[in-house]
């Protein structure tokens, strides 16, 4: 597997993949709330602590085939969720990751409108 080297701050999008994690022998499914070239984020019904190594299989094909990545939780907080920093990957997988996170970059870019044009109303 190859690994991530050090934190940093990466764009993230909002986007629904189901994802298949385990925690030692505990598996569970569910779905992101969004994602990054570097993470997830998470609602599990079980909230980690913080410091949760995880084992995680998760795309949603043809978009982004199903990628496994080893992780770690770096923040849990009741109701809200987890993060999920991923660590290393399956060789390959992360490249799928960056071209995923790639493509809804320019989706969301050719989303944005330009504002509408204000009309000034004369009293």
């Amino acid at each position: 597997m190859s690994t991530i080297e050090g934190p940093k701050r990466a764009r993230r999008f909002t986007a629904s993949l189901p994802v298949s994690l385990s925690e030692g022998a505990a598996h569970y499914a569910l779905d992101t709330e969004n994602v990054s070239d570097t993470g997830l984020c998470l609602r599990p019904a079980k909230v980690f602590p913080v410091g949760t190594q995880l084992h995680l299989v998760f795309g949603r094909p043809p978009e982004l085939p199903a990628l496994s990545a080893q992780g770690i939780v770096r923040w849990s907080e009741g109701g809200k969720g987890v993060g999920v920093q991923l660590t290393s990957f399956r060789p390959g997988d992360h490249q799928a990751l960056l071209r995923f996170v790639d493509s809804q970059s320019q989706r969301e870019e050719a989303q944005v409108v330009a504002p509408p044009h204000i009309k000034s109303q004369v009293s």
